[in-house]
C-alpha cells in the first residue's frame, strides 16, 4: 500500500516543521509550504490525499487555498482539514469555503492523525 501524501501549508516556520516531522514519523508522505502561494504550486504538481492547513497565511491565505482547491475539477475531492488558532467565526468561514474539518490549535496530534486517516481517499 502507497504512503498517503499529505500537503501541509502552514505559515509558522516551527509549527510546519512540527506538523510535517510528525506525520512524517506516522508515515505519511509530506509536502510543506510555508505560505498559500507555494501549497498552489504544489498543488500544480501532486495530487496530495489529504491537505492540512492553517487559515492565516503570507500571500494566499488558507481560506483562498481552500477555495482554489474547490474550484479545480481535478482537486475539488481532496479532503481538507484546517488547524488554526482562530475562533468559531473563522470555522464557520472555513467550512463554508469547503474545509472538510477544522481543528483548533493546539493541535492534538492524535486527533490530527485521526482525522487524516479517516478523510483520505
Amino acid at each position: 500500500m502507497n504512503k498517503p501524501t499529505i500537503l501541509v501549508a502552514e505559515g509558522d516556520p516551527e509549527c510546519l516543521g512540527f506538523l510535517c516531522e510528525t506525520l512524517e514519523d506516522e508515515g505519511f508522505k509530506i509536502m510543506g509550504a510555508s505560505d498559500g502561494e507555494k501549497a498552489i504550486d504544489i498543488l500544480s504538481e501532486i495530487k496530495p490525499d489529504v491537505i492540512v492547513t492553517e487559515l492565516m497565511m503570507p500571500s494566499v491565505s488558507g481560506g483562498d487555498l481552500i477555495r482554489y482547491v474547490r474550484k479545480n475539477t481535478a482537486l475539488s475531492r481532496v479532503p481538507i482539514v484546517v488547524a488554526s488558532t482562530y475562533g468559531k467565526a473563522y470555522e464557520t468561514e472555513a467550512l463554508k469555503a469547503g474545509a472538510t474539518v477544522v481543528l483548533q490549535k493546539p493541535i492534538d496530534m492524535k486527533l490530527l492523525i485521526d482525522t487524516i486517516k479517516n478523510n483520505h481517499a
